[in-house]
């Protein structure tokens, strides 16, 4: 047993001591992320059972405060500068969604409008033609922040060479979109959500509720605990195996 208490073997153990305490604290800090995750959930729940904020392009939008934020707003949809958002999918379906900007009533600005899913065979101007809507039109949906470039691993998107405008965006990056338009964006971008009339077969289908979820923080903080755990558990039986061969004749 005395040995266990030489200079060899207090620096087995402050190592092992050591590695488990770091271990641990990874998982403290996925309990932690977890905690923030659910707060920031909670606040987005809030946010959303909100009445819906009427947006006219006359009081000042804040990204920031529109974010996940229920509005509704008037005008008429510009289709002849609609474009699709590419790789997006609705019941394991390929296909893109139908972004369009609408033009405020009463206001020299738009907002682009995520009108939601068409098949991929019908993404291209002349097949999603179709779906165009004239006229004065009110549309209630969650706002959004603009969505930039999150790595520069993730796709670009980028005006080809001689053309103006881009028709397929990877995301709604609203500053680049603002590029090829002749009228202000404002800085937030609604997601339409679906009608009383809507159904499975509604063509652009909207995206829906938000689906909100905590994330895999909580699975982590198990893992490093356990990983905590079985190296006491691994050091405690190496030191037994250590002890019997010491007892030994």
């Amino acid at each position: 047993m005395l040995k266990l208490f030489t200079g060899k073997w207090i620096f087995r153990h402050i190592l092992v001591l050591l590695v488990a305490v770091i271990l641990a604290n990874f998982g403290f800090w996925q309990v932690r992320r977890l905690d923030e995750k659910r707060n920031h959930n909670a606040d987005i729940r809030a946010s959303l059972a909100e009445t819906p904020l009427q947006l006219d392009g006359q009081q000042p939008a804040t990204p920031e405060t529109l974010h996940f934020r229920r509005v509704q707003v008037r005008g008429e949809f510009d289709n002849a500068e609609s474009m699709v958002l590419r790789n997006r999918s609705f019941n394991n379906q390929p296909g893109v969604h139908l972004l369009t900007p609408l033009k405020l009533q009463n206001s020299d600005q738009a907002v682009l409008v995520d009108r939601g899913w068409l098949p991929r065979a019908l993404s291209d101007p002349e097949s999603r033609a179709e779906y165009a809507v004239t006229g004065p039109v009110t549309v209630e949906g969650i706002a959004y922040q603009t969505q930039t470039r999150p790595s520069s691993l993730a796709p670009l998107d980028k005006v080809p060479d001689g053309e103006s405008r881009l028709d397929a965006w990877f995301r709604v990056d609203i500053e680049m979109i603002q590029a090829q338009l002749p009228y202000p964006l404002l800085p937030v971008f609604i997601t339409q959500s679906p009608g009383p009339d809507n159904t499975a077969d509604t063509l652009p289908q909207p995206a829906g509720n938000v689906e909100l979820d905590e994330g895999p923080h909580l699975s982590y903080a198990i893992q490093w605990f356990s990983f905590a755990v079985v190296l006491l558990i691994i050091y405690g039986y190496f030191i037994r195996q250590e002890l019997k061969k010491a007892e030994e004749p």
